[in-house]
């Protein structure tokens, strides 16, 4: 908002002026009221900027203490976890290969020769189980014989932006002077090597990357997704809940040998009237209709030969309606059953072996309810 503006005063009057002086003195004086309003308005103005801009001040301050204490506090936290970090990696370095038969005192650090990773012993022993399947007396501390800390601390050179350590893309932290930077934000590391600043540090900044390792455990299946290949061998396999995959219903898997289940259920699926309805094998089993017109039917997508399929139609005639069948269908005695009258229902059964080009139909139940 732009200060209030204040109208130039006319000239006062003036005894040196006679013939004048009565008109400039009414004009003058004439001005004076808004003159004083337009002063009080500017002076009110200043008074509520003047307010304003002290309040924004104030807040500013004490934003900028609220994130120097935040701040204090990350650093802090970050230092303490450097510390431990570098005890870790430095008791893994000194790792030495596990060798069965060994004594080995409490603490000790060892690398297994099956894995390669570091464990230290959590009790004096004489090992001749490798640490890396003997959990009871052996904790694990490193992956791959490193630390499972990967730590590189840098100091700046002014304006610098690159620097090099080691890490895995997406398992990094790192930090400037203690307070832990954000990644895409305040730095890129993509390469597992490099991290750049987005800003470059100043002199005797203190910059570091900390790598984390990817820790995989072999042979499981994630919760989600995964392959399992081979036979499942067992003299008992138990499965509690549902048992359900993409896997089975959209890539046709197979189950060999014999299927008891205390329960089969099928899918059923109420198909919308009209004047061409499709029975798509992939939704259902068991579909039902109820006509609103003569009404030609079609079937799609049964699955391929030499594998058996079938469905039931629940058939119900919304009036007196004709129903086409597909030319496929092979009704006894060559001819399709009739139409079920007004208001009936009609059950219907087909199969097919060869993929859908041959429907075998039959009539199961007639004008029921």
């Amino acid at each position: 908002m732009a200060y209030p503006p204040i109208t130039t005063l006319p000239s006062p009057p003036s005894r040196q002026d006679p013939t004048n002086f009565a008109d400039e003195a009414d004009a003058f004086l004439g001005a004076l009221p808004d003159f004083g309003d337009e002063a009080n308005a500017l002076a009110a103005y200043m008074e509520d900027t003047i307010a304003a801009d002290a309040q924004t001040s104030a807040t500013n301050a004490a934003t900028s203490a609220t994130a120097a204490a935040t701040s204090a506090t990350a650093a802090a936290t970050s230092a303490t976890s450097a510390v431990a970090a570098q005890t870790a990696a430095e008791a893994a370095a000194n790792a030495t290969l596990w060798v069965s038969g060994t004594t080995y005192s409490a603490g000790d650090v060892v690398y297994s020769p099956s894995t390669y990773f570091t464990y230290r012993a959590t009790s004096g022993l004489t090992s001749t189980v490798d640490p890396a399947t003997d959990t009871a007396n052996w904790t694990l501390i490193g992956v791959g014989g490193t630390a499972l800390l990967s730590i590189t601390n840098v100091t700046a050179t002014q304006d610098q932006t690159a620097f090099t350590g080691s890490y895995t893309a997406g398992a990094v932290v790192v930090t400037l002077n203690g307070v832990i930077l954000t990644d895409t934000t305040d730095y890129t590391a993509t390469d597992g090597t490099t991290v750049t600043l987005s800003t470059g540090a100043d002199a005797g900044d203190e910059v570091s990357i900390i790598g984390f390792p990817t820790f995989v455990v072999a042979d499981t299946l994630p919760l989600s997704g995964g392959t399992l290949t081979g036979a499942l061998a067992g003299t008992t396999a138990t499965f509690s809940g549902a048992i359900s995959g993409a896997s089975i219903a959209a890539n046709s898997g197979d189950i060999s040998g014999e299927f008891i289940a205390d329960s089969y259920n099928e899918t059923y699926s109420a198909l919308t009237a009209a004047a061409t309805v499709d029975i798509d094998c992939e939704t259902g089993n068991v579909f039902a209709l109820t006509t609103d017109q003569n009404t030609t039917l079609t079937f799609s997508n049964p699955p391929a030969s030499g594998t058996a399929f079938g469905f039931m139609l629940k058939l119900t005639a919304g009036g007196t309606h004709t129903i086409t069948y597909p030319a496929s269908v092979d009704w006894a005695g060559a001819t399709a059953p009739d139409a079920p009258a007004s208001g009936e229902t009609d059950v219907l059964v087909f199969t097919t072996v060869d993929g859908g080009t041959t429907w075998y139909g039959a009539l199961a139940i007639d004008a029921a309810g």
